[in-house]
């Protein structure tokens, strides 16, 4: 796989199984050693591809945009943004959220990330949104390297309880989008 070009593109309707595959196996992947077993045991592709179904059809938590990442004929990484969520970010001019963005462990350390974000960032641009945030798990060390080396800058912090347990987040801001929108990669993004 290295060195395969990859190419960023708008998802589709036939997209939404593979993106719900990632999304599942991203999070096994990533949080084995963050969160309980017993919450990664519950993921369930087809509750994620009914979730992604809805966000794809504009029906899931305001999102505006969904991009993938596809290395060959195979999609390894994806993400999604809308507007802000949570009022006390918004207020201090990050308008915009990343929802999420996921690469598959075999095709990270290549740019798709980086160009997820820049694709995100120029969806989120184009319709006016100035600055953007996302979530991650305090814990996720590597994802949080990744943020600051992108020009994130730490700008909240959070604990999302879910089935009894106990999550911590930090809230990760990029005041200005146009920061993000050329991101030295080797991608190709798609109309």
């Amino acid at each position: 796989m290295t060195g395969t070009p990859f190419f960023v593109r708008p998802a589709t309707e036939e997209d939404v199984f593979r993106i719900a595959e990632i999304h599942v196996a991203a999070w096994r992947e990533t949080y084995t050693e963050i969160l309980p077993p017993a919450m990664l045991s519950r993921l369930s592709i087809g509750n994620r591809a009914a979730m992604w179904q809805r966000a794809l059809d504009g029906n899931e938590s305001g999102t505006i945009g969904i991009m993938v990442a596809e290395v060959g004929a195979d999609i390894m990484g994806f993400g999604s943004c809308g507007p802000q969520r949570r009022a006390t970010l918004k207020e201090r001019g990050f308008d915009g959220e990343f929802y999420a963005i996921y690469v598959l462990r075999a095709a990270q350390r290549r740019g798709i990330g980086t160009a997820l974000m820049g694709a995100l960032a120029k969806g989120l641009s184009d319709r006016g949104f100035a600055g953007a945030s996302l979530w991650v798990l305090r814990e996720n060390h590597g994802a949080r390297r990744f943020y600051e080396r992108i020009g994130g800058e730490v700008v909240g912090k959070k604990e999302d309880v879910r089935d009894g347990d106990t999550l911590h987040e930090v809230a990760y801001g990029w005041r200005d989008l146009t920061m993000l929108l050329n991101p030295p990669c080797r991608a190709y993004v798609k109309p």
